[in-house]
């Protein structure tokens, strides 16, 4: 039976690197166990997107994908995922039937596992299909969903 030093610099490579504990994140990234994290594990995601009349409680009430013209406030409750706890930003975008965005709203996201936050805007007043976007601080969208003023 040969042993690992028998077999050459390459075998000790191969077993040195075998023998370290990796991460393998969603998109096919390794990160060594116990080390940083990579950017990808730490990154805020959107569990719920939810539009509103209100919020009450740091839940959104009355949700709907329809408001009129004649309602004073459009509510985006927006719960992230915060799995590496990291601080960060975004920015809630609303964004009407045509022509440039009404509203970019930045928050701060706490440095906890769960973090609720929420955006309105009053200038949701053109009918038609509107949408609105999280963002996070680096520009890339998180979430989207599309609602209908009347």
């Amino acid at each position: 039976m040969k042993t690992i030093a028998s077999l050459g610099w390459t075998a000790l490579v191969a077993a040195a690197l075998l023998s370290v504990p990796v991460t393998a994140s969603a998109d096919g990234k390794t990160t060594p166990a116990g080390g940083s994290a990579s950017a990808s594990a730490k990154k805020l995601g959107v569990k719920r997107l939810v539009l509103a009349h209100g919020i009450d409680g740091h839940e959104p009430q009355d949700a709907t994908g329809t408001f009129k013209s004649s309602d004073d406030r459009v509510y985006a409750f927006i719960e992230l995922e915060n799995p590496g706890k990291v601080g960060g930003a975004i920015t809630v975008v609303f964004e009407p039937p045509s022509g440039p965005p009404v509203a970019e709203i930045p928050l701060t996201v706490g440095e906890t596992a769960r973090f609720r936050t929420w955006a309105f805007t009053r200038k949701a007043r053109t009918a038609g299909e509107w949408t609105v976007v999280v963002r996070d601080d680096q520009h890339r969208v998180l979430a989207r969903q599309t609602f209908t003023v009347t």
